[in-house]
């Protein structure tokens, strides 16, 4: 039964009050604000200013399903929540979770429109819950970390393979309501996310319709947020702006809490320097004011602007109140911990029932959107806006009686007792930040006595960034093959600041498995920075020269030819690591200890997670692995006959253009894609490897598509059965430039071959032909095969001519220049979004072919 509360029909779906929806989602305790019915209402902004703990993210998202239910087919099918840091993608999953959960008990939604339980999903540190691919069809919610969404809608995502980067590409620009939080914290992907949109723009209005593009857009939310801040080379400032102002809320509560006291004070702990006997003694002063200024059954919050001094401030206060009975309990948190002990300092500080004497020691980690209220603060001098935003978990709610009490530490202190000193002195100290920045937020700081939001004045400018991702840029990132040394473009400068860029590691302990490739799961994973990483790498190494660290070796042959020192599928790290790179690291190179979180030092032995999961490779993401060789999706359990899977495919991916209201002419590309995507599999080596699989169980007569056994590899070295469909389809259509999108749908269904058409580096010379790549030598044999629906391939030789540069009599121009010309002419959104649809029908037959759901 549909809730009756408001319900109505519409033409474009049912209708229900904001009032009434915002009710049900908080299951009847909460009513919204004025300004959050006003933006579902209303148009939609591009940007949103609100004060601290005004309810942003309730109000955006609940207004986000509004839209979904009253205007479904104007209205993006993802809303995807792009946040700063980890600990926000948390608490933001929780809570938008329990709304989703209570509107479905309400049984507001009959049609689809907004999303289930099972349509939210976290994307944090390499961790993906659930099959976010395969959710277009179906309303979903995103939530996950700036690294983990900018670098994928770069096509280049971090910790992930690279078969998936163009799935998670074309889904993050296509049909999807982008929600940038806490700008002021996004450093280089602010301009970033300010460039994607304009990109998305210029393609609103293509020549070509075959793939119309699906609306998408962007919205930046925070407190202390400027529309000018948005400004780049190709993106004006946003016009449409929602500024909520406190004075004018009906609703008491949001004037209550921005007049709620925070009394200013200037703590006398200071930091001479960073010298080791400076940073001691600092240490020990904060501690001894920290623990007198604390107020007990009560939480004091601090906040530092470096995890070791964190770590270090966590350790001496420990150290202190050991030597007492009782006391606060202590909590560290910042963004170098594994997901397991991460996950266990959140819950602390988070549960429902604790006893709030509490003493929460962190980093930037709880800067923003972390829904804590202090009676006690103390702040670490930092650009002005990240302390409008640490001064909001401070009485947040006006609970405080006398309100609460915040004391900052003077980093930049020196420049009035010693002068002579401060200049260089103080660029250490104010890292990560510029001096500068915490210049400014100094002279505020000194005027101030009380930092209520009402009293705080507006943040300004803040700095430019002088690099920002170009068209051209994009289109270079579009072709996802590794060049000759096995390295791909390098995209950390456009995801965050040069100074804050990771690497993630995971422990594992010796000896390694040697039957299957590991695989990081999310609760093993650790981001590091890259300059603490290769200190640490260079320490380990120097006391041990074994082997201890590794990355993903893409032209790995499962036990042929594999380094025996290496884990499968992985090969000994020899350079210094590059950011978004994933590391496997033994045990005991150290670096890691459970309570402190990552430190660098060779003694901290950490405890491995032993796991073999991929993050992101579990349901029906069947073939995510890195390597060329790589063929999982063949690999079912069971045998199943290659014109039934051709069939099945099709069937899939046309069920799937009629769920997402495709044109008939986009429908029709996609079904004869799928009767054509795995005619390569009929050529004699994959027949070979399907029956050698078989292990015994007894298949249908006829050309196999799927086998039995698992962990198969082809006798010839890095054999892609795509290639050789793509080139099939070519020579049937007699190399027409008609063909082009067609083959090259085919050639990228697993997301291996795409742009290019190659022998790789490590690929087996070929004696016999001068013309080979992927394990297809010129001249191989197709046999014929019926494709469904009246089309044949009537058998013939291949020809790779096309792989070569320039134009052929036969095969006219090369593989390149007609994917180059693809991508001018659909554009790297819609061309990556139609590759996705055929894949996501193709892991949708495979997943009821294992299960035996065909028949």
């Amino acid at each position: 039964m549909r809730s009756q509360m408001d319900a109505k029909d519409g033409p474009d779906g049912p209708k229900i009050s904001f009032r009434s929806l915002f009710r049900a989602a908080f299951s009847g305790r909460e009513e919204p604000f004025s300004w959050q019915i006003k933006l579902a209402d209303g148009q939609w902004p591009e940007v949103l200013i609100a004060p601290t703990g005004s309810g942003k993210t309730a109000g955006v998202t609940l207004g986000w399903m509004y839209h979904r239910l009253i205007r479904p087919s104007q209205t993006p099918r993802r809303l995807i929540w792009c946040l700063p840091m980890r600990t926000l993608v948390d608490q933001t999953a929780t809570a938008i979770n329990s709304w989703v959960r209570a509107l479905h008990r309400a049984e507001i939604d009959a049609e689809g429109y907004i999303p289930t339980p099972e349509d939210v999903y976290v994307l944090k540190g390499g961790e993906s819950s659930g099959d976010w691919l395969d959710a277009l069809e179906r309303a979903a919610i995103i939530v996950g970390t700036q690294d983990m969404l900018l670098s994928r809608a770069l096509m280049r995502g971090y910790a992930s393979a690279p078969a998936l980067w163009p799935m998670q590409f074309g889904l993050l620009h296509q049909d999807v309501q982008w929600v940038f939080d806490e700008v002021q914290l996004m450093g280089a992907g602010r301009a970033t996310s300010a460039q994607l949109e304009a990109f998305r723009r210029e393609e609103l209005d293509p020549d070509d319709i075959t793939v119309p593009p699906l609306p998408t857009q962007s919205m930046w939310v925070s407190a202390t947020l400027e529309p000018e801040w948005l400004v780049t080379v190709d993106f004006q400032a946003p016009s449409k702006v929602l500024r909520v102002n406190p004075t004018e809320e009906t609703d008491t509560r949001i004037r209550d809490w921005v007049r709620a006291p925070k009394h200013l004070s200037k703590t006398h702990a200071v930091p001479q320097s960073s010298a080791a006997k400076h940073e001691k003694a600092y240490i020990d002063q904060l501690a001894s004011a920290i623990l007198e200024a604390h107020r007990p059954h009560h939480m004091t919050l601090v906040i530092v602007n470096q995890v070791a001094r964190a770590q270090e401030l966590y350790k001496r206060v420990r150290t202190v109140l050991s030597k007492n009975r009782s006391g606060p309990e202590v909590i560290l948190l910042h963004s170098r911990f594994r997901s397991a002990e991460r996950e266990r300092e959140v819950q602390k500080l988070l549960r429902d029932n604790h006893p709030f004497d509490m003493l929460v020691i962190a980093t930037q980690a709880v800067e923003a959107g972390v829904d804590i209220s202090a009676a006690v603060m103390f702040s670490e001098l930092a650009p002005w806006a990240s302390m409008v935003q640490r001064f909001g978990r401070a009485n947040r709610k006006a609970e405080i009686n006398g309100g609460a009490s915040v004391y900052w530490v003077d980093l930049l202190a020196l420049s009035e007792t010693d002068p002579s000193k401060a200049s260089k002195i103080s660029v250490s100290l104010a890292r990560p930040y510029e001096v500068k920045e915490l210049e400014d937020a100094r002279k505020k700081l000194l005027s101030l006595q009380d930092v209520a939001p009402v009293h705080l004045p507006r943040t300004g400018m803040i700095d430019s960034h002088a690099r920002v991702v170009r068209r051209n840029d994009l289109d270079d990132f579009f072709d996802t093959d590794a060049d000759l040394n096995g390295f791909h473009a390098d995209i950390s400068a456009y995801v965050r600041d040069a100074n804050d860029t990771d690497i993630r590691v995971f422990w594992r302990s010796k000896p390694v498995s040697r039957e299957e490739a590991p695989r990081a799961s999310a609760q093993e994973l650790c981001a590091v920075p890259i300059g603490q990483a290769k200190t640490w790498i260079k320490n380990a190494t120097k006391a041990d020269k074994n082997p201890m660290f590794f990355i993903r070796d893409l032209q790995s042959r499962h036990r042929n030819g594999q380094d025996k020192n290496s884990p499968p599928g992985w090969k000994k790290l020899e350079s210094d690591p590059w950011p978004g790179l994933t590391v496997l690291a033994y045990t005991h190179a150290g670096g890691y200890s459970e309570q402190l979180g990552f430190t660098g030092k060779t003694t901290d032995i950490p405890v491995a997670v032993n796991s073999n999961n991929s993050t992101e490779a579990d349901g029906l993401l069947l073939d995510v692995s890195d390597g060329h060789d790589d063929d999982t999706e063949s690999e079912l359990g069971r045998p199943v006959l290659l014109d039934d899977h051709l069939a099945h495919v099709a069937m899939e991916v046309a069920e799937l253009s009629d769920n997402l209201d495709l044109a008939s002419n986009t429908k029709q590309l996609l079904v004869r894609a799928a009767r054509w995507h795995d005619l390569g599999k009929a050529h004699v080596i994959f027949q070979e490897t399907m029956e050698r699989g078989l292990d015994g169980v007894e298949a249908p007569e006829g050309l196999l598509a799927k086998s039995v056994k698992r962990n198969l590899r082809h006798k010839r070295a890095c054999f892609r059965h795509e290639l050789a469909s793509a080139l099939a389809l070519l020579a049937h259509e007699n190399w027409s430039r008609d063909a082009d999108l067609l083959a090259y749908l085919i050639a990228a269904h697993h997301g291996k071959v795409r742009m290019n058409m190659r022998a790789l580096p490590r690929e087996p010379q070929n004696t016999e032909t001068k013309r080979f790549a992927r394990g297809v030598w010129e001249g191989d044999k197709l046999p014929a095969l019926e494709l469904g629906d009246r089309e044949f391939w009537l058998g013939g030789d291949l020809t790779l001519s096309v792989m070569e540069l320039g134009y052929n009599e036969l095969s006219k121009e090369s593989w390149t220049e007609r994917t180059r010309d693809l991508l001018q002419r659909f554009g790297p959104f819609r061309l990556a979004y139609l590759e996705t649809l055929l894949r996501i029908a193709d892991w949708r037959a495979s997943k009821k072919e294992e299960k035996g759901e065909y028949g």
